[in-house]
């Protein structure tokens, strides 16, 4: 009897402890969320750090020290090209896009009972554009943020030799080597999937905004950068942005709207049966499936944040449940 009187004490007591970690981990969801895209990060920038390490200068191979902040310090010089060069025209763009939304959908007359006024429509596109400004204005004034991530990603990446290193004494000497070798496959994998992500956004985004200034449609940035951040989206991306700027073109004229979508026919085919191939080749990738439904999960429980860490995390889990599988096995 007083046996199973002190088993329920400690039921009781693991189940109130599980509480209030879930509640701990659930107050310091923002800190955690932080702390995971500094990982991720720093996780993708590996293999460049290890590649320059691999440097030599004055005869002496390349510190880490340095090569972190040489990494890094290319990371920060293409953010700054990025948000001096090509943001504020892309957003002078897509608020001129937003504004003149009403404009363009009433030539379509998609319905009478449609009602489409210029009095109902344009007002509620000028409240889009400036909900689009105070969304972009909260993005700069979040600037300590952005840069709380970049120290840590820095301080973590500096240090990630030692943090390997003890993680590994916490494991059992018979699996040191399994953990070791998933590490590095993490590593990896991730690095080159990201990297080859975003390769492939800014070659469709530059592809989609060449063509677009050449069949002189309007909004070419504002259509290239949406066209270059729906890549990351499988399917669906690729298909919404056509569509935008297929809208776009068939405000100018019919022919305007077949040329456009002709545009994306031939840059989807050429990213398909071209460019990933050769670009993702080195990852073991996922189906489009997988991709999305990941996404999909990543975004209904955790928003942007969620989104952002979908794949990486997918990849992460793959890889240990394979390690692991390929172990029991043996």
């Amino acid at each position: 009897m007083d046996k199973e009187i002190v088993i329920s004490i400690k039921t009781v007591l693991f189940t109130l402890l599980l509480f209030l970690v879930v509640y701990i981990i659930y107050r310091m969801g923002p800190i955690l969320a932080i702390i995971c895209i500094a990982a991720i990060l720093m996780i993708s920038l590996e293999n460049s750090v290890q590649t320059l390490m691999k440097q030599t200068l004055f005869n002496r191979p390349l510190p880490r020290s340095l090569a972190v902040i040489m990494v890094y310090a290319m990371v920060i010089l293409l953010i700054f090209v990025v948000l001096t060069l090509v943001v504020p025209p892309v957003i002078t763009q897509a608020q001129t896009l937003l504004t003149n939304l009403a404009f363009i959908l009433e030539k379509f007359k998609l319905s009478e009972s449609a009602d489409l006024s210029l009095t109902s429509l344009l007002p509620q596109a000028t409240s889009v554009s400036s909900g689009f400004l105070n969304v972009t204005i909260s993005i700069f004034t979040n600037v300590a943020t952005f840069f709380t991530l970049l120290v840590i990603s820095i301080y973590m990446s500096l240090d990630w030799p030692n943090l390997k290193k003890r993680l590994l004494s916490v494991i059992p000497r018979k699996f040191k080597d399994l953990v070791q070798d998933t590490i590095t496959e993490i590593e990896i994998s991730v690095g080159h999937w990201l990297k080859g992500q975003a390769f492939l956004m800014f070659l469709v985004g530059s592809a989609s905004v060449v063509g677009l200034t050449i069949l002189q449609v309007p909004y070419p940035l504002a259509l290239g950068l949406v066209s270059g951040i729906l890549e990351a989206v499988p399917m669906i991306g690729p298909l919404l942005s056509a569509i935008v700027a297929a809208i776009i073109g068939f405000s100018v004229s019919p022919v305007k709207g077949l040329m456009v979508v002709g545009l994306y026919i031939i840059i989807q085919q050429l990213e398909n049966n071209i460019i990933v191939p050769k670009v993702m080749g080195r990852v073991s990738g996922f189906s489009p499936l997988v991709i999305l439904l990941a996404l999909l999960i990543g975004s209904n429980f955790f928003g942007i944040v969620g989104a952002v860490l979908a794949i990486p995390t997918t990849i992460i889990l793959v890889i240990i449940v394979k390690r692991i599988l390929r172990y029991s096995a043996e």
